[in-house]
């Protein structure tokens, strides 16, 4: 899988979260799931080997693009994938996407992909 071995996915719906983690393991990558950015955060600290996160943007508290910006400043070498239903265009604030984007509800050979490049 081009490096990427661990991946932790971010969401706050659950079952969209557990599902996701069923896929990647299903297809020989070790997934984690947190269900709040305050989490991942949390998790990206106790687990050094964590190679990339997939996260949902619209969550509560902080978002998707605010962890990225977090993740980005603190493990610069873990891949960021952004997933979205829906955002807000008033959360660009007129900056382009730095991350990788995936549409809900993505297929997984999708999110794959994505974890290749």
């Amino acid at each position: 899988m081009g490096g990427i071995r661990k991946v932790l996915v971010v969401d706050d719906e659950a079952d969209v979260a557990d599902l996701a983690e069923m896929l990647l393991s299903a297809h020989g990558m070790e997934a984690m799931v947190a269900y709040s950015a305050a989490a991942a955060l949390a998790m990206l600290a106790a687990h050094a080997d964590i190679d990339a996160v997939v996260s949902d943007v619209m969550m509560p508290g902080m978002n998707g693009l605010e962890l990225a910006e977090q993740i980005g400043a603190r493990y610069p070498k873990v891949k960021i994938i952004l997933a979205s239903g829906y955002m807000a265009p008033t959360m660009f604030k007129d900056q382009p996407l730095k991350q990788l984007f995936i549409a809900k509800p993505y297929r997984i050979d999708q999110l794959l992909r994505l974890l290749q490049t």
